[in-house]
């Protein structure tokens, strides 16, 4: 797992990474999802200002008696992130046959829809490499790549969108339906942070 947090939340004006949802944060929410997993490794991307960020996460590893987990830092994270992306795949162990990227803002995926990509890519469908959870049809997070697609993405440039990358490789996608819709919902703002809230909340979480 690479979870991306190097982001600057711009529009959101404070770090998404540690928007509070009651006992837990955003970034304990989706390292909790990743600990909880079939994945083998986590590693965590951060900005040079990252140290909260580290903080939080040695937090929940505390609490959640996990697993260890890697945190490395982006000291360009401006350049886009595909620069986190390749922080994250350069911090990799190389012992696995595939990786996935989770965003630090969805904090409503859970173990369930990381697993489902996990075994969906253990099915070796033929032709298929990339891995993307889909609801209702709509592309999300996060996103399960084979081991063969490491090296091409170190060699992009880190201002090249990642999603040029996959379109250009539409032919190896398989879609992996989830029944939930937090793959696709976004979090960039405070309004769209109150409606992630009000769904964690409904979905009857402490």
């Amino acid at each position: 797992m690479i979870v991306l947090a190097a982001g600057a939340s711009q529009r959101m004006g404070r770090p998404k990474a540690l928007l509070e949802f009651d006992q837990e944060t955003c970034l304990s929410l989706v390292l909790g999802a990743c600990f909880s997993s079939l994945a083998t490794e986590t590693i965590l991307v951060v900005g040079a200002d990252g140290d909260a960020l580290r903080a939080e996460a040695i937090r929940t590893v505390r609490l959640r008696q996990a697993r260890a987990f890697d945190v490395v830092v982006n000291t360009n994270p401006e350049r886009g992130q595909t620069s986190s992306v390749k922080t994250g795949l350069e911090a990799m162990s190389g012992k696995s046959d595939a990786f996935i990227i989770m965003p630090v803002d969805q904090p409503l995926v859970t173990s369930v829809e990381i697993d489902m990509l996990v075994q969906r890519f253990e099915m070796k469908p033929r032709g298929r490499s990339i891995f993307i959870a889909t609801h209702e049809n709509r592309r999300g997070h996060p996103a399960l790549f084979a081991e063969s697609h490491r090296l091409p993405i170190l060699e992009m440039e880190d201002d090249d969108p990642l999603n040029e990358y996959t379109h250009i490789r539409e032919g190896e996608i398989d879609e992996v339906e989830m029944r939930n819709p937090g793959v696709t919902i976004e979090m960039n703002t405070t309004e769209q942070y109150k409606r992630v809230l009000a769904l964690y909340r409904a979905a009857g979480h402490p």
